[in-house]
């Protein structure tokens, strides 16, 4: 029996781009010293669109395959991870209707409300660690034996088998910085962070994660944490995943 899974957590998140990102970041007057610093690699396929530039079928079905690893090493060794998202998630066989985890992976079930409308998405998540050596490969393009069996299950609930995995075109690297902050009036550390790429596409994300019940409080809040900044809020709420993984397709000049 499929369900449409209920999310008990909200991440709230507030999006820049272009100038808006360069502004934002230069109040937030962030210490790019003191930040967790990624490469990060998306997977899909571009194809060309007469509507829109460019089309990206695993995207446009809520697909996103994500491939992160730490630039600097913590504690022993350098982490690496592969996720794979479903936004907005669909229902789903009753195995993955709720948060679940096993040896080195972790699905996740939460609502992403991103301003300044704050529509709830429900999203489900898949993240499992990778061993940083083999990463390294997967980045140059195939997908080959970077996801592991639960990541291929969840994929196969939305009609996607490894056939359809195959010949996808590696987006990346996207450059990202993040930083956590204590906030006065905010309930919880607010997530800051920075995405470029190699063609100087800029972007920034600020985000709180909070219960559902809390979510409506905590949209305010932020908003209001930022005014009190001098940063100007966002006129349209794309993600930044969507907004860059938009932006690499269009550069590849398809």
């Amino acid at each position: 029996m499929t369900e449409s899974p209920t999310a008990t957590a909200a991440e709230i998140k507030i999006s820049f781009a272009g100038t808006e990102a360069e502004a934002a970041s230069d109040a937030l007057a962030v210490d790019r010293g003191e930040g967790r610093r990624r490469a990060i690699h998306f997977w899909d396929r571009p194809q060309k669109s007469t509507r829109t530039g460019v089309s990206l079928p695993l995207l446009d079905r809520g697909v996103i395959l994500r491939l992160r690893r730490d630039h600097e090493e913590r504690g022993s060794q350098r982490e690496a991870d592969m996720t794979v998202k479903l936004r907005p998630c669909p229902a789903l066989p009753s195995p993955w209707q709720n948060d679940r985890e096993g040896e080195h992976w972790e699905f996740t079930i939460e609502e992403d409300r991103t301003g300044p409308a704050f529509t709830p998405v429900v999203s489900a998540s898949l993240q499992a660690e990778r061993k940083f050596e083999s990463v390294l490969e997967v980045e140059r393009g195939s997908l080959d034996h970077a996801l592991m069996k639960p990541q291929l299950e969840l994929l196969e609930t939305v009609g996607l088998t490894e056939d359809h995995l195959e010949d996808l075109t590696a987006l990346g690297p996207v450059h990202a910085v993040k930083w956590k902050q204590d906030w006065d009036a905010m309930p919880r550390p607010v997530a800051i962070e920075e995405w470029t790429t190699d063609n100087n596409l800029r972007f920034l994300e600020v985000s709180v994660r909070t219960s559902i019940a809390g979510a409506a409080e905590v949209e305010r809040l932020l908003e209001q944490a930022l005014r009190e900044r001098d940063i100007t809020l966002p006129q349209s709420g794309e993600t930044k995943t969507r907004a860059v993984i938009t932006a690499l397709a269009r550069d590849l000049r398809l």
